[in-house]
């Protein structure tokens, strides 16, 4: 059975409004109703981002602005002694080197223009300024949000992301200044799996990570949501809803099913729209912050007139100075490979 297409909603001639003349009179003589809303159908959440804006570190002046020293060998040797007491004289060895970070910009630029402030001016439902400046930090938010899970490596002007931190040197040879040809210790766990989103696999890449990183667990790790619902049906088939004794549900009582968070090994697993699907992160957070100036850690530049240019208008920018970094790459790692996702990856909406 087929159905016909829905019909385009026509100004007259429809609903109660009729067409013709009459429609056309009763239009030029009657205000529109419209609804003082604006709603948004593009973007998506970013949890991952949020959980690292809300525990930013703070960034000031420098050249560079982030430097950490990283130690990446021994001071000291052991060594077994004998009867006699000896021992090796010590040596002085080299075993800390900066690991260096400047600070990366964003920036939305932010137009108004002088005709357009004369038309609103009396008969204004929604002022466009205030819809693009409250825009403008959602657009930068999101290419944020998104930029975490690029490999930023060829763009030395964008943040240093995901793909880059967790890295053995495939993707980014060097991070922080320090190649990872050679050192070891600068280089993070990156594991192909090829296996399916449950509980028996990722715990196993849990604990191969945990391993790695010398016991240290991962606080948590983000996944795909497709990867993540996949995950989760596997918990579904064991949960159940106890009830103790004397206690019964009632109407308006509800029971929950499902997780907003899944644990495995104790490390909470969440999902996040702009994770590709297949790969999931394992992350320390004691290791890795996002690192924001306390100069511009998003500040609006206030307007400009453009009329120096030519044109009746002002012009403003908003402004964020920030930069991604892990001060012990092996904390954490990249897993890819995850295979059967639970459902196709919708389009994501275009944000740059």
């Amino acid at each position: 059975m087929t159905f016909p297409s829905s019909p385009q909603v026509q100004l007259t001639n429809s609903g109660i409004m009729p067409g013709g003349g009459l429609g056309s009179q009763l239009s030029a003589i009657t205000r529109r109703a419209v609804v003082p809303v604006v709603t948004v159908q593009v973007y998506q959440t970013h949890p991952l981002l949020s959980l690292l804006m809300s525990n930013a570190q703070p960034a000031r002046g420098g050249a560079p602005q982030i430097v950490l020293p990283v130690q990446g060998a021994s001071f000291v040797s052991f060594g077994w002694g004998s009867f006699a007491g000896d021992f090796p004289m010590p040596t002085d060895q080299q075993a800390i080197e900066n690991a260096q970070f400047n600070l990366k910009l964003g920036m939305v630029p932010i137009g108004f223009f002088g005709m357009e402030a004369l038309v609103q001016s009396s008969e204004v439902i929604i002022p466009k300024l205030r819809a693009v400046t409250s825009d403008a930090a959602v657009v930068m938010k999101q290419a944020i949000a998104q930029s975490l899970y690029n490999n930023n490596y060829g763009n030395i002007n964008a943040l240093s992301s995901l793909v880059q931190a967790y890295d053995n040197g495939t993707n980014a040879p060097s991070y922080g200044g320090i190649p990872r040809s050679g050192n070891a210790f600068w280089q993070a766990q990156v594991y192909s799996v090829g296996v399916g989103a449950n509980r028996a696999s990722i715990a196993k890449v849990l604990t191969q990570v945990t391993q790695g990183a010398g016991g240290e667990a991962p606080d948590f790790a983000v996944m795909s949501y497709p990867d993540w619902a996949n995950l989760m049906s596997d918990f579904i088939g064991v949960e159940m809803i106890q009830s103790t004794a004397k206690n019964r549900f009632g109407r308006d009582d509800v029971a929950n099913s499902g997780f907003r968070a899944i644990r495995v090994l104790d490390t909470p697993i969440f999902p996040d729209p702009f994770c590709p699907v297949g790969t999931m992160y394992a992350i320390n957070s004691r290791y890795l912050a996002l690192y924001l100036s306390q100069s511009a850690p998003m500040v609006f530049s206030g307007f400009e007139s453009t009329i120096p240019m030519g044109q009746i208008a002002n012009i403003g920018v908003l402004i964020s100075a920030m930069e991604l970094v892990c001060s012990k790459p092996s904390s954490g790692a990249a897993i890819s490979g995850l295979i059967n996702p639970a459902f196709p990856t919708p389009a994501t909406p275009a944000v740059l």
